[in-house]
C-alpha cells in the first residue's frame, strides 16, 4: 500500500471514530426501570425525561439516569460511644435498616436541591440516628427488651417525618441486632431462665387442672350412665307391674263374666223347670211334699217352698 493509500485509510479510521464518540454521546437509553433529566452545562432542562432512546447535543449535554428501584440503606451502631442510650442510663447498640425508592415526582430536586444521591443517604444516616436516639432514650433497657417491635414502629414513624422533605418514599424500616452489655446480657438469661421455670409451672398447674377436669367429666358421665340405667330399670319394672295388673284386671273380668254367665244359665234352668211344670199341670192343686219311705211305712213332709 501506498502513502497516499495509508493515509486515506488512517483519515477513515478517525472519521468513523470521531462519528462513533459523537454518536454515543449523542443518545441515551433510558430503560422501563429508570427515569432521566437533562442537564446542559450544568443547567437542567425541560421535564424528568421517560423510558426510550433519546437523543442530545454531544460532550455539553448529559442525562442523569435514577433508577426507580427500593433501595436498602443500613447503618450499625455499636454498644459503644455512638450507640443509643436508654432511659436508665444503659447503652445500646443495634442495625437500622431503611427501605426506600425515588418518588418519580419529585425526581428533579435531586438533581436540583441535593445533587446526588449521596447526599441523600448521608441525610438518612443523620436522621436514622437521631430518630433510634430520641425514640430509645423514652424506654427503659428492659422495656426495650420486651417492646422491640413498638421500638421499631415508633422510630420508622420518625423515619417517615425527618425524611418527608427529600424526594424518596420509605417503605420500611426495620431493626435487628440489638446489643447491650455483657452483664445486662447476663441479667436477660438468668430472668428468661426464670420465666420458662414459671412458665413450665403453669404449663404443669395447667396440665394437672385439666386432667381433674376430665376426671370429674369422667366420673359425672359414669354417675349419668348410672342413672340412666336406674331409670331405665324402674321405667321397665313400672311397665312390668302395670302389664300385670292389666293381666290381673282382665283375668278377674273374665271370672266375673262366667260366673255372671253361670248364674244366668241356672236361672234359664229354673225357668224351663217351671215351664215343664206348667206344661203338665191339669188344674188341680198338686201337693206340695215330698213322700219319703221309712221302714215300716211312708212318711209325709211338707215340701220346701220353692
Amino acid at each position: 500500500m501506498n502513502k497516499k493509500g495509508l493515509q486515506t485509510l488512517i483519515i477513515s479510521a478517525v472519521i468513523i471514530l470521531i462519528a462513533f464518540i459523537l454518536c454515543t454521546n449523542s443518545c441515551t437509553v433510558i430503560s422501563p426501570n429508570e427515569r432521566g433529566v437533562k442537564v446542559t452545562l450544568g443547567q437542567v432542562e425541560g421535564d424528568v425525561i421517560q423510558p426510550g432512546l433519546k437523543f442530545h447535543a454531544p460532550f455539553i449535554t448529559k442525562i442523569r439516569k435514577f433508577r426507580l428501584e427500593p433501595k436498602t440503606y443500613e447503618v450499625s451502631f455499636t454498644c459503644g460511644s455512638d450507640g443509643a442510650i436508654t432511659k436508665d442510663m444503659q447503652t445500646v447498640g443495634s442495625t437500622v435498616a431503611v427501605r426506600y425508592i425515588y418518588d418519580e415526582k419529585r425526581i428533579m430536586d435531586i438533581v436540583t436541591r441535593y445533587q446526588n444521591d449521596a447526599v441523600i443517604q448521608s441525610a438518612m444516616r443523620d436522621n436514622v440516628k437521631a430518630s433510634l436516639k430520641e425514640t430509645v432514650g423514652q424506654y427503659s433497657i428492659y422495656d426495650l427488651v420486651e417492646k422491640q417491635n413498638e421500638v421499631t414502629s415508633r422510630v420508622a414513624e420518625t423515619m417517615l417525618s425527618r425524611m418527608s422533605d427529600y424526594p424518596i418514599d420509605i417503605s420500611q424500616t426495620t431493626i435487628t441486632n440489638w446489643d447491650w452489655s455483657d452483664d445486662f446480657d447476663k441479667q436477660i438469661k438468668e430472668t428468661a431462665n426464670r420465666a420458662q421455670e414459671v412458665k413450665k409451672a403453669e404449663q404443669d398447674l395447667k396440665l394437672a387442672e385439666q386432667n381433674a377436669q376430665k376426671q370429674v367429666k369422667e366420673a359425672e358421665a359414669k354417675k349419668a350412665a348410672i342413672e340412666q340405667e336406674a331409670e331405665a330399670a324402674l321405667i321397665k319394672a313400672q311397665k312390668e307391674a302395670e302389664a300385670k295388673k292389666v293381666e290381673a284386671d282382665a283375668l278377674a273380668y273374665y271370672n266375673a263374666k262366667v260366673a255372671q254367665n253361670y248364674q244366668v244359665e241356672i236361672k234359664l234352668k229354673e225357668l224351663e223347670i217351671e215351664l215343664e211344670k206348667a206344661k203338665k199341670w191339669d188344674g188341680r192343686q198338686v201337693p206340695e211334699y215330698v213322700p219319703l219311705t221309712a221302714a215300716g211305712g211312708i212318711i209325709e213332709l211338707p215340701a220346701a217352698k220353692r
